[in-house]
């Protein structure tokens, strides 16, 4: 019998939280679903200062289906969520907002866990265990759809299907590959009905799985979709061009905030961007700072930043998701975000 990895033997400690955490979950009792969807958007305690963000490209899009939005602050904590509330209230009156956090033994046992996994699937129980509609649909908090009819066509292939799962994208997370056919969780839509009959609420939480000889921890519904007996497709004429990822956001921050060196540092150029999007940064001062560096580190809020080894081309890619972003919320490419964008790229030049 070969022995398990470095690797398998961490992935297996996280199974006896899960066993602490099972009983602490359940369904609500059966309860006729209504057609329509609703969005699942769990908001990272870190940077639930950008949820306005997220929320402005939310509130331009078709919303003909949609039922509902249930934002999950992934914290026991009210007072931060009623906050979060007032601070949105006014400008988003159209959209249909339902707001939770965590509660009970199993939200505190969460936190005291504090890993990114357990709270990924908190999220999605803690908002599944809600929903009246027949479908939902998982929203990154970092994802930022641009085509008018992003969550609209989701609903509608699956209703006119009858599927069970269905994606904007093929996942190739811990050596998933295309013939696996697993679609990601950042986009996903699933029947509410199915997936509560199928899976207890624990089996929505990482699972360990061996695949092609080697152990991996599997995001929440990716092992679903591995499981025989359930229909899912891509969504017909899904394009890269649909929305803007912007991974590794959190994490980035999380470094940045604390001091700490950023792997992915141009991802915080997104970071800033976003931020200017709701008011609380000038982007003059992050170009005043890359224009005044004489190699690749620049301090930002008390904060050296070093981007050396970035490849010059991220301000290609920046450049590019920026100008579709800025075109999807204000129909121009404004003058200030290509300067800006520009300044980056001039920077990563000249180190």
């Amino acid at each position: 019998m070969k022995t398990f990895s470095k690797t398998a033997r961490a992935l297996l400690g996280r199974e006896p939280v899960k066993l602490l955490l099972s009983p602490l979950l359940k369904w609500p009792r059966r309860a006729d679903l209504h057609p329509g969807y609703d969005i699942i958007l769990g908001v990272p305690w870190h940077l639930r200062h950008l949820l306005e963000a997220n929320l402005m490209f939310l509130d331009r899009l078709d919303r003909s289906n949609l039922r509902a939005i249930h934002i999950v602050l992934d914290r026991s904590n009210p007072a931060a969520l009623d906050d979060i509330r007032a601070g949105i209230a006014d400008r988003f009156e159209a959209l249909p907002l339902k707001y939770h956090c965590y509660s009970g033994l199993a939200g505190t046992l969460i936190e005291r866990i504090d890993v990114s996994t357990f709270y990924n699937s908190m999220n999605c129980v803690t908002a599944l265990s809600k929903i009246q509609s027949t479908h939902a649909i998982l929203h990154d908090f970092d994802l930022y759809p641009l085509r008018w009819d992003y969550f609209e066509r989701i609903y509608k292939q699956m209703v006119n299907r009858s599927l069970h799962y269905c994606g904007v994208e093929l996942t190739h997370f811990d050596g998933l590959v295309d013939a696996d056919r697993v679609l990601g969780t950042w986009g996903l839509g699933m029947d509410v009905g199915w997936l509560r009959e199928r899976h207890a609420p624990i089996e929505i939480f990482h699972a360990i799985r061996r695949i092609r000889g080697r152990w991996t921890t599997l995001d929440p519904f990716s092992n679903s979709q591995l499981l025989a007996g359930h229909r899912r497709e891509l969504v017909d004429g899904a394009a890269p061009s649909d929305f803007c990822h912007v991974k590794n956001l959190c994490s980035s921050y999380l470094r940045f905030s604390t001091g700490r060196h950023a792997k992915v540092a141009w991802r915080l150029h997104y970071l800033w961007y976003l931020e200017s999007m709701i008011g609380g940064r000038d982007l003059e001062v992050i170009q005043r700072a890359m224009e005044a560096a004489s190699g690749l580190v620049i301090e930002i809020d008390g904060t050296q930043i070093d981007f050396a080894g970035t490849d010059p081309t991220c301000a290609n890619v920046l450049d590019t998701e920026l100008e579709r972003m800025e075109r999807s919320l204000h129909g121009t490419y404004r003058p200030q975000i290509r300067e800006y964008v520009e300044q980056f790229r001039c920077f990563l030049s000249a180190g």
